[in-house]
């Protein structure tokens, strides 16, 4: 029996249409990968689980859960910076 095991990993960034750049969270390393090999609709800022072996990409599998996490985090810093720039105006 196989001890493999999923790791997070987010879509980076996708170069021409036909890589795209992993950046797997707890090996704070970087994977290129054909986009083809992606599930469906992956793009830019999609959390995965990735089960990587020897450098290759075995299965990606969508993060749903993660990706919606995050997304409500940058939503709520992007709110506070706001919220901090327009009182800075006005006290200006």
């Amino acid at each position: 029996m196989s001890n493999q095991q999923f790791v997070s990993a987010v879509i980076d960034r996708i170069v021409d249409g036909i890589t795209a750049v992993l950046l797997l969270e707890e090996e704070q390393a970087q994977l290129e990968v054909p986009v083809d090999r992606l599930p469906p609709g992956s793009a830019e800022g999609l959390w995965l689980l990735v089960l990587v072996e020897d450098g290759e990409l075995i299965e990606a599998r969508v993060d749903p859960e993660k990706t919606r996490r995050i997304k409500e985090r940058i939503r709520q810093k992007r709110a506070l910076l706001l919220e901090r720039m327009t009182r800075g105006r006005r006290n200006n």
